[in-house]
């Protein structure tokens, strides 16, 4: 079996599982909450996202890639202008804004990086991700977990059976000669059982895969998310909500801006102020304002001064956003632009210190059995 092939029954299986009956809102209780983390691989560029555009060294070190018509949402921070669509939900106080988040002695390599935040141990390896930890202590079935991407993130990788899996590219098919053989096989009844035991398995699992798909067509329309590859994940984000699992992993791959920066950025924080925007209002239609927690988060942000191709190269401290019932507004400080360490941001908040709030104060759970060691409240929720 190759990797597509692998993907295409991973997502089968998951689609089959999602759409069950017994995974509809209607059969899970109606106070259980979801944590869903959106993954920005690549090492979003922070500064340019929130941008802190009344401090002065952010043009002297961006000449030619600061953003100049940001939109305020304090008398230091502004949205960049691609991510307008956040603006009603920061008001409304459905936005919480943690800025420059990192670790002790950053990683500056994406790999190692990624690593220390999906397993939350900055110190040596690991083979076992902060959010499987959790879902083991509490006894999590495969179902309660989804992953909606390709590179199963170590953050879901525990000692036991890996949870779900649905590839962001549903409408994987059967293509060619060798792909009309297969339909030829697949449309005509078996005679040996277990031939036909597989030819009903593979119709049903089309059968989901395209429900699923119609489901998402839809969906986009009705929420008016954006009608990009990016904004169909954040379609079947909300779809799979419905099914009630407890976490939901989403990478949105892209952001590593080391040349072009500035349209590139623009396209994806477009798409994903959009995304998170339809999102939210997705999430009030069907009610669930009280129990879904979304945060994004990126291994590193950028370095803040541009490089000489009109980008930024990998650096240190970036925000973390929360939307969901948080209390709104920014925190963790400004970005100390006149005291960069060794050219970068230094660390003002512990990521961990994120995820201890989570696990204590939204998932009612010791943080400190996950994380080993106590960690300051910050005060999002």
């Amino acid at each position: 079996m190759n990797r597509r092939d692998f993907l295409t029954l991973m997502s089968s299986t998951a689609a089959m599982a999602i759409l069950a009956p017994s995974c509809t809102s209607a059969a899970q209780s109606s106070d259980r909450k979801t944590l869903v983390v959106i993954e920005l691989a690549g090492g979003n560029d922070g500064l340019n996202t929130i941008v802190p555009y009344n401090d002065p060294n952010y043009r002297k070190l961006r000449p030619t890639i600061a953003i100049k018509d940001g939109i305020p949402i304090s008398n230091q921070a502004a949205f960049h202008p691609a991510l307008k669509d956040l603006k009603p939900v920061f008001d409304k106080g459905r936005m919480a804004i943690v800025q420059n988040v990192s670790y002790p002695n950053p990683n500056l390599s994406h790999f190692r990086s990624k690593e220390i935040w999906q397993s939350a141990h900055p110190q040596g390896a690991s083979d076992t991700g902060w959010l499987a930890r959790y879902l083991s202590d509490v006894q999590a079935k495969t179902a309660d977990a989804i992953f909606l991407g390709e590179e199963y993130p170590l953050a879901l990788t525990g000692d036991g059976d890996r949870y779900l899996q649905l590839s962001p590219r549903l409408a994987v098919q059967q293509r060619g000669k060798l792909g009309e053989a297969m339909r030829v096989i697949y449309n005509n009844p078996q005679g040996s059982e277990l031939a036909e035991q597989v030819r009903r398995s593979v119709l049903e699992s089309e059968a989901a895969i395209k429900k699923l798909t119609k489901d998402i067509d839809k969906r986009v329309d009705d929420h008016s998310y954006p009608k990009t590859a990016i904004g169909r994940q954040f379609a079947l984000l909300a779809r799979v909500l419905e099914s009630q699992p407890k976490v939901v992993y989403l990478t949105i791959g892209g952001w590593d801006t080391h040349t072009g920066q500035v349209r590139r950025h623009q396209q994806l924080l477009s798409d994903l102020g959009s995304g998170l925007a339809a999102l939210d209002r997705d999430i009030q239609a069907h009610n669930m304002q009280k129990n879904v927690l979304v945060m994004v988060q990126s291994e590193f942000g950028r370095r803040p001064a541009e490089n000489g191709n009109g980008g930024t190269d990998h650096g240190t401290a970036a925000p973390v956003m929360l939307l969901g019932n948080v209390r709104g507004g920014l925190y963790g400080g400004s970005p100390a632009l006149d005291s960069l360490v060794q050219g970068n941001l230094p660390m003002q908040v512990d990521f961990r210190s994120i995820y201890a709030e989570i696990l204590n104060r939204w998932e009612g759970f010791s943080a400190a059995t996950i994380l080993d060691q106590d960690f300051a409240k910050i005060g999002f929720l």
